[in-house]
């Protein structure tokens, strides 16, 4: 058991909170688990019956929708087809086509007066607007006084025309205009009934204003902030009780993308929740199986659930409360607990700090008396090995400083150094004598005193005294140049000292030495504004400088590339990150590499400042 909790404590993190903070998170776990378990099982039970209860009424309401819409749309095609079954109005469309332009006036005339005297409204209360169109009547446009009868030529190219099916009776065209108002237009097929043949004669269109479907499209609503519309087949709204919509595509809407309407689910009810314009919306609808169309509601979540909001409103109120007296008991228990131990913290912080002179005074007789008893007399205790320690560490400080000031003097190499040319000079071997001048100069300036800026001219010329000595090494193998520079700029401007030295050293080794024949090193010094660059030429065996170039900034590189990395730190530790070592390729030589050093241009530096005037002095 202890093992589990431990385990479990792990898995919450709680190991890195103190005990009294443990203490309160165990309290307040123990008492807003099961009420925090019980409230939301409650919660997600009644959103999920809440939910269905919603679903269902909206389903109601979009099949209440659907029926009013067919009966309507049958309330249609019964007209028609009552018009259509007039005996004098068949007589006519089945009748010859007549010869003369009087017969074509007075079918015309006819016609007319059966469509004008065509009742306004149906069985639906619905106003129907009857049109006719007649095949093979070109006659009927150059005596157009009608309203109501056309040459079918006017249709036969509108795309709903060539849109209704072939074998199709009657038929939903869908949303049109008519006198600058929207409607919905119905066709039906026209044929010679009182001929033998039954010929096709022409069409007839009811059209009814799209107004009429607004109270029931506004009635079944299920909240206020609803909406609901009707869209055809491409998606294009045909009924809405908002004018702004109508005859707006919703097919390149997000939502419509969800929207799912697979071979047989005529009629079926889908509903899907969807932010539309930032509020979130459920999104229901149904396709109507005589049409293809799809009655769509919109209802904010936000009004549907307005019992779940409630109810969950005061969910959260009873584990707030619950919470609250969890925290204040919580707060109670632990402070006895955790008081003794912040105090043996607080005085843990200030020993850490070097103070071994707090005492923690603590006046109850438990387990904590003897552990802060025990704690004062070993900071005691401490503090007296700390005073002795410090006093022969400082004594041992100074003993191995002036020893190693004893080893290290540079009067004393430099006059060893001295006395090595003259002999030289007396023996005539000029060649040790240049070695040693060489020598000489090259420790001078890389001891330079201590300091750790010195002018670009010593740092050449400590560079130069190097080169000078590995030549007197490698004989033929070697050959460098200092190109010209600007003599300001060698005396003006400060670098880091020994920062070109080990980049000629890894020219040597890596480069020259692994080339066959004599090897070049060429150093050039160019000033831009406020940058100076130093670049080291070389045309040995090269290598690659993006490998060299990650080596440099490398945090685990290894024991390669020390003396490199070394010198790239120190350049960036005083003048910053922009700045220090950069490897190319020297494609000036056409093999070997490039080493570019980067300073900013700096002319006085505070520890040379110092120097000068301890020079001048002396």
């Amino acid at each position: 058991m202890k093992k589990l909790f431990d385990t479990l404590s792990k898995t919450l993190f709680l190991y890195n909170f103190s005990i009294r903070s443990r203490l309160i998170l165990y309290f307040l776990f123990l008492v807003l688990l099961p009420t925090t378990i019980i409230s939301v099982t409650v919660y997600n039970k009644s959103a999920d019956i809440i939910t269905r209860n919603v679903n269902t009424s909206i389903e109601n309401n979009l099949n209440l929708v659907q029926d009013n819409l067919a009966q309507r749309f049958a309330a249609a095609d019964q007209s028609m087809i009552s018009l259509y079954l007039n005996t004098e109005f068949a007589d006519l469309i089945s009748a010859n086509r007549p010869t003369d332009s009087t017969g074509i006036i007075n079918e015309l005339a006819a016609l007319s007066r059966i469509l004008e005297s065509f009742p306004g409204s149906g069985t639906s209360g619905s106003s129907f607007v009857p049109m006719l169109y007649m095949l093979n009547r070109p006659e009927y446009t150059q005596y157009n006084f009608s309203r109501r009868v056309f040459n079918i030529d006017q249709i036969s190219l509108k795309p709903w025309y060539l849109g209704i099916p072939a074998k199709s009776d009657f038929t939903v065209v869908g949303l049109s205009s008519l006198d600058s108002k929207f409607t919905l237009k119905f066709a039906k097929r026209l044929f010679g009934i009182r001929h033998a043949q039954l010929p096709y004669v022409g069409l007839l269109t009811i059209d009814i204003p799209v107004t009429e479907f607004d109270n029931l499209l506004e009635h079944y609503k299920p909240t206020a902030g609803s909406r609901i519309y009707i869209a055809d087949q491409t998606g294009t709204i045909a009924v809405s009780p908002d004018t702004s919509l109508l005859g707006q595509n919703i097919s390149t809407q997000d939502y419509y993308r969800y929207m799912k309407f697979p071979e047989g689910s005529s009629g079926t009810f889908h509903s899907f929740r969807q932010v539309i314009q930032g509020e979130k919306m459920l999104v229901s609808y149904t396709q109507i199986p005589e049409t293809g169309w799809t009655i769509l509601s919109f209802s904010p979540v936000s009004e549907l659930n307005g019992e779940l909001a409630s109810f969950q409103r005061v969910m959260y109120i009873v584990i707030g409360i619950c919470m609250l007296i969890s925290l204040m008991m919580a707060l109670l228990l632990s402070e006895n607990i955790s008081a003794p131990i912040r105090k043996f913290i607080q005085s843990m912080s200030h020993a850490e700090s070097g103070n071994f002179n707090i005492i923690i005074r603590y006046r109850r007789k438990d387990e904590f008396s003897y552990l802060f008893n025990r704690y004062n007399k070993l900071l005691q205790q401490i503090k007296a090995l700390i005073d002795k320690l410090y006093v022969t560490e400082l004594r041992k400080k100074e003993a191995e400083l002036k020893t190693l000031q004893a080893q290290i003097n540079p009067h004393f190499l430099y006059n060893t150094l001295d006395s090595i040319n003259w002999i030289a000079i007396n023996h005539g071997i000029p060649e040790i004598s240049n070695m040693v001048t060489s020598l000489s100069d090259f420790f001078r300036y890389s001891l330079s005193k201590g300091r750790n800026i010195i002018p670009l001219r010593d740092e050449l010329r400590q560079v130069d005294s190097y080169l000078q000595i590995q030549q007197f090494r490698f004989q033929d193998k070697l050959e460098y140049e200092l190109e010209e520079t600007d003599p300001r700029v060698l005396e003006e401007c400060l670098v880091v000292k020994l920062s070109l030295q080990p980049l000629v050293e890894n020219s040597i080794i890596h480069g020259i030495q692994k080339r066959r024949g004599k090897g070049k090193i060429r150093i050039r010094v160019e000033r831009s504004g406020d940058l100076l660059c130093v670049s080291v030429f070389d045309d040995g065996a090269g290598a690659d400088p993006e490998r060299l170039n990650q080596l440099l900034t490398d945090q685990h590189p290894g024991n390669q590339s020390y003396g490199i990395r070394n010198v790239h730190t120190r350049i960036q530790q005083f003048f910053g990150e922009s700045y220090g070592i950069r490897y190319y390729a020297n494609t000036e030589d056409q093999s070997g590499l490039l080493a570019l050093v980067r300073f900013p241009v700096v002319t006085t530096w505070n520890e040379v400042m110092e120097d000068v005037d301890d020079d001048r002095s002396g």
